[in-house]
């Protein structure tokens, strides 16, 4: 499945993304210092070839055309096709943590690739996603980082997010200690974003 837009194209994963995401996990790996940092101190370390084994697992078996998607790829729109990262979603329970249970959908973002920031890919690969998951019928929409990733704050803020939630010194990151943040997705104010950028006016 591809989703076309503008600046980039959401599409589903392919045996080459395995190995750039792999090269993202173990050598271009700035992008982790935003991206929950707090794990690399507590999480389990990377494994290039179990997470070979098992996307190549999952690409094995065959995609449902109307099944819907949780993330996507993100690619540059234009002759190269040039993957830089990912959107995707997980979800949340009504004190804004993390479960494997349903509840309420979260979605994020990471652009590794460090050519491609600041030239509006994130913006509109997120416009993209956040209104294929209205068209799929969800009606609230959440996101959350800490309060030292202050250019995804814009990022939220920009395309219609307001803050929720906020847990005070809640993570650890080089010895400071930062706030979670939770954002719920303001609807009216995303369409208005959305319907100005795509005709030009952002």
């Amino acid at each position: 499945m591809k989703i076309i837009g503008q600046r980039v194209i959401l599409r589903d994963p392919i045996k080459k993304d395995i190995e750039d995401r792999i090269r993202w996990e173990t050598v271009e790996t700035e992008w982790l210092d935003w991206d929950a940092p707090w794990e690399l101190e507590n999480g389990e370390p990377f494994d290039p070839e179990e997470y070979r084994n098992l996307m190549n697992k999952k690409l094995s078996k065959p995609k449902n055309p109307n099944e819907i998607r949780y993330g996507f790829q993100i690619c540059i729109n234009n002759r190269t096709m040039k993957h830089i990262g990912w959107v995707n979603s997980y979800f949340i329970d009504d004190n804004y943590c993390y479960t494997a249970n349903n509840g309420k959908l979260a979605i994020g973002i990471d652009i590794p690739d460090l050519d491609a920031r600041r030239k509006g890919y994130a913006t509109e690969a997120w416009c993209l996603f956040i209104r294929y998951l209205l068209d799929k019928g969800f009606e609230e929409i959440y996101t959350q980082t800490w309060s030292g990733n202050t250019r995804v704050i814009g990022l939220m803020n920009k395309v219609g997010f307001v803050e929720c939630d906020r847990k005070k010194n809640y993570h650890m990151v080089k010895g400071k200690l930062y706030d979670a943040l939770t954002f719920k997705l303001d609807i009216g104010k995303f369409n208005e974003f959305y319907k100005d950028y795509f005709s030009g006016n952002k």
